[in-house]
């Protein structure tokens, strides 16, 4: 059970020792993303995330690279839709001297305007690389589908003329206002105990880290609109993406989803992968994940199949979907599929990053302590009625959102009906 500590100025640390291993994960976690942005700072908290490897009043861009290096760490960031993450991994014996560095980046990056206008420019060719990558404009597509204009429905990356215009004074501002005491997540797993991650805390964060934030509430409970977009790219591949508005993050009911999604299209004897794949041959790539928020959620299917075979790939999807509703679920497919979420989550305790991000993301996106234990009495607790009267809330004509991006097709995403 992970151990929480929260300090006067709001700051809160979340530390679990894995026993057994020889190696550390630290991530400092910030309750900002894109999801909390307006249309015009879109992209601004990615940004961010990328400029504050650039160089500090001590470091330059390459000697935290070679410090990190030299230690033989892992060091990386990412943005989320909710929340941000700078994380290092190492072993234990350079705990301290790695988590001082990614310190020192958390609060003295001076954000030199000529090291942001290289990084713009790295940016923006990651943007050009999504357009090249069908399933992120897919991705991306959906969620617009299903969130609209709303922050939820913006990209990570945000709009190249954003982009453009963040210079040192927006990064400050940002900065500033969010990466502060109330609105930040100290996550440590591995071999630390929760009195030695303390100490690093004390001597590292605690005399640097702001009291006050700026806090915003993030997108509330979004109405349910059914909506298509598309976009027709001269690819040799179709992407097709199908979101069924569904459960918020962290709602009670998510084991049962869980459960649904391993069933339905979440692993290779699924049944989406068995029936198009395995069976019809119509596609290389099918699967189903639940993609949630604080407020709002989605049961999503991703497919890539040829554009003519558009439309028998989404009646073969919907076929199987009509038959999880007909109520034959087996209990030989629930034991399976509750077994594969279980030793999922076992075999996670094995990776020292893996559990501190799932520590860090549900201290900093719900206020929540993951406990190992409730989740696997959760997944335990699931049977087929359950699933039943979940599967029969998400599966609904008026619940789904489509997205394609591909060749012209002639599949008519309107009339998709359950």
């Amino acid at each position: 059970m992970p151990t929480l500590t929260t300090y006067k100025n709001g700051l809160r640390l979340i530390t679990d020792t894995v026993p057994g291993l020889k190696s550390v994960a630290a991530g400092i976690w910030v309750n900002m993303g894109s999801s909390k942005e307006t249309a015009a700072s879109n992209g601004l908290s990615h940004f961010t995330e990328h400029v504050l490897f650039k160089g500090t009043d001590k470091l330059s861009a390459f000697d935290i690279a070679d410090r990190f290096e030299s230690f033989g760490a892992l060091v990386n960031a990412f943005t989320g839709k909710e929340c941000t993450c700078y994380y290092v991994k190492s072993i234990d014996e350079h705990t301290e001297a790695c988590f001082e560095l990614l310190s020192h980046l958390f609060f003295d990056s001076v954000f030199d305007n000529r090291e942001l206008d290289k990084e713009r420019n790295v940016i923006l060719e990651e943007m050009h690389m999504v357009e090249d990558t069908p399933e992120d404009i897919c991705y991306d597509l959906l969620a617009e589908a299903l969130y609209g204009k709303s922050p939820l429905g913006q990209t990570i990356l945000g709009l190249p003329k954003n982009v453009k215009k963040f210079n040192q004074a927006s990064v400050k501002i940002f900065v500033n206002s969010f990466y502060c005491a109330e609105n930040s997540v100290i996550s440590f797993a591995g071999n630390i105990t929760p009195d030695e991650a303390d100490v690093l805390v004390r001597r590292h964060v605690l005399p640097k880290i702001c009291a006050q934030a700026s806090n915003l509430p993030g997108v509330q409970k979004l109405p349910k609109t059914r909506c298509h977009r598309q976009r027709i790219k001269d690819f040799e591949q179709s992407n097709i993406g199908l979101g069924f508005y569904s459960l918020p993050f962290n709602d009670p009911r998510a084991a049962a989803q869980n459960v649904l999604n391993v069933i339905l299209g979440g692993s290779m004897s699924s049944r989406l992968f068995q029936a198009i794949r395995e069976q019809l041959g119509l596609a290389y790539s099918v699967y189903s994940a639940p993609s949630a928020f604080l407020h709002n959620g989605s049961f999503n299917i991703a497919i890539n199949v040829s554009p003519e075979n558009t439309q028998k790939t989404l009646d073969a999807v919907l076929c199987e979907i009509r038959k999880v509703l007909s109520g034959d679920i087996t209990q030989n497919e629930l034991a399976r599929a509750k077994t594969q979420l279980k030793s999922s989550l076992v075999f996670a305790r094995e990776n020292v990053q893996s559990v501190m991000s799932a520590n860090g993301k549900l201290l900093t996106v719900a206020g929540e302590v993951y406990n190992l234990g409730s989740k696997i009495a959760e997944i335990d607790a699931v049977d087929v009625t359950s699933i039943n009267l979940l599967a029969s809330e998400i599966f609904r004509s008026q619940n789904l959102c489509s997205s394609y991006v591909g060749k012209k097709h002639g599949a008519d995403f309107g009339e998709l009906h359950i």
